[in-house]
């Protein structure tokens, strides 16, 4: 018998996704049979005794039927052992207070004794506080016994006081084994944890990995075929004679789809691989898209930080790096516009970054409806599918005449910076 396996349920009550039961509260059925068990013998034989009387038949029955009820509603229906101390105090006071009443009446009800040591054991919140327990206990014992006997020997109290003794001895033998075990427990949950993180970072590094093969793929084929393409369309262009007006407006027209494709595949790589923000954060990558892009176009750019920037996970950062890139290739492409001005915002709970231009603007509903040129490749559809992913949200406003804002929100989580590297070229 010991106390509830040292404790109530806590945060190590599920081993490996499965609900752990208390030793306690597997054999409580089995000490509740014990008690009822030895409380009906006990009470059979003082009332079979013919040296009882009526009355104390009468006390006797009473007695019995509420130490059995005071028992059913505590230990039974309340699980008095996974109750505060008082409350176990109080039922413990009660039990024996009505298991002296029934000693008084008849000596047969000593056979208790035995169930009251189990929950002595069973019911205080620990060995330290049972100990108290079992030895008033024993001493009360020892206080009948020596009352109600004329002639009482020394031998019984012996075996009570060596039978305490053993019992508190037992207690904090298992109470000790019980604890090492806990112990152990806990060390095999913080090895389970480690595990699953190392599988996670993992799966993490063979994902990333196979970004940046795919990137590497894209760049030495895709992106340096349509290099060499336009190369070859433009040296066409330079040779064909003046004449040739048609045979012209269509190498022009080649020549824009390629460096269109061109320039898209390049957006592939530098979103596809995880290098993309090493050694430089995140406003200071924005910061050389905007500087980029006003060189190329020469579009006054601002790049706007507001709150205190913070590491981010990888996927994050990303997107929004891929969502930047999207909104300034849409202006580069559609806008014609003459300013244009990234916000990043760290907010409490979530970042945003809102890109907005004073350009020509579009109707929205063509986008959402996919219409138009902004929705060619992956667009804002695929760009506000894979920020939903990340369980932010894309939103588009925009009127003809009166320029475009795009924000993307994502939540705002501490993360520690993770290794990635910087776009090539």
């Amino acid at each position: 018998m010991t106390k509830r396996a040292a404790g109530a349920p806590s945060a190590d009550a599920h081993v490996a996704g499965h609900d752990h039961v208390d030793a306690w509260e597997r054999w409580a059925p089995a000490w509740h049979g014990v008690f009822f068990v030895l409380l009906g013998l006990a009470s059979a034989l003082a009332l079979a005794d013919p040296h009882t009387s009526w009355g104390q038949r009468s006390g006797i029955s009473a007695l019995a039927v509420v130490l059995a009820g005071w028992y059913g509603l505590w230990a039974i229906r309340r699980r008095v052992w996974s109750s505060p101390l008082l409350h176990v105090v109080a039922y413990l006071a009660g039990a024996a207070t009505l298991w002296v009443l029934l000693l008084v009446l008849h000596e047969a009800f000593f056979l208790v004794a035995f169930s009251g040591y189990a929950q002595v054991f069973g019911f205080l919140p620990s060995p330290r506080s049972a100990i108290p327990g079992a030895v008033v206990l024993t001493a009360a014992l020892m206080v009948i016994q020596g009352t109600t006997t004329e002639d009482p020997a020394p031998a019984p109290f012996l075996i009570a006081v060596a039978a305490a003794g053993g019992g508190i001895l037992l207690s904090l033998w298992v109470d000790a084994i019980i604890r090492q075990s806990q112990e152990r427990h806990r060390l095999i949950q913080d090895l389970e944890a480690a595990r699953a993180d190392l599988a996670a970072a993992e799966r993490e590094a063979g994902t990333l990995e196979e970004r940046q093969r795919l990137a590497h793929e894209i760049h030495d084929t895709l992106a340096q075929g349509f290099t060499s393409i336009v190369t070859l369309l433009e040296a066409s262009d330079a040779e064909l004679p003046s004449g040739h007006v048609n045979a012209r407006r269509h190498l022009q027209h080649a020549l824009r789809t390629a460096r269109d494709n061109l320039a898209e595949s390049r957006r592939f790589v530098w979103a596809l691989q995880p290098e993309a923000l090493n050694r430089t954060s995140l406003p200071e990558a924005l910061d050389r898209l905007g500087a980029r892009l006003q060189q190329e176009t020469e579009v006054a750019t601002r790049v706007v930080v507001s709150g205190s920037p913070r590491p981010l996970p990888t996927a994050t950062e990303i997107a929004l790096l891929r969502a930047a890139q999207e909104g300034l290739a849409n202006i580069r492409s559609h806008a014609r516009a003459d300013e244009v001005v990234l916000t990043l915002s760290y907010l409490g709970d979530r970042v945003i970054l809102d890109i907005r231009d004073d350009g020509r603007g579009f109707d929205t509903d063509d986008v959402e409806h996919g219409a138009g040129d902004l929705v060619g490749g992956h667009g804002l559809r695929g760009l506000k599918a894979r920020i939903g992913a990340l369980g932010g949200v894309l939103d588009v406003e925009s009127t003809p005449g009166e320029g475009t804002t795009l924000v993307a929100q994502l939540p705002l989580v501490d993360a520690e910076p993770e290794p990635v590297s910087r776009p090539p070229g």
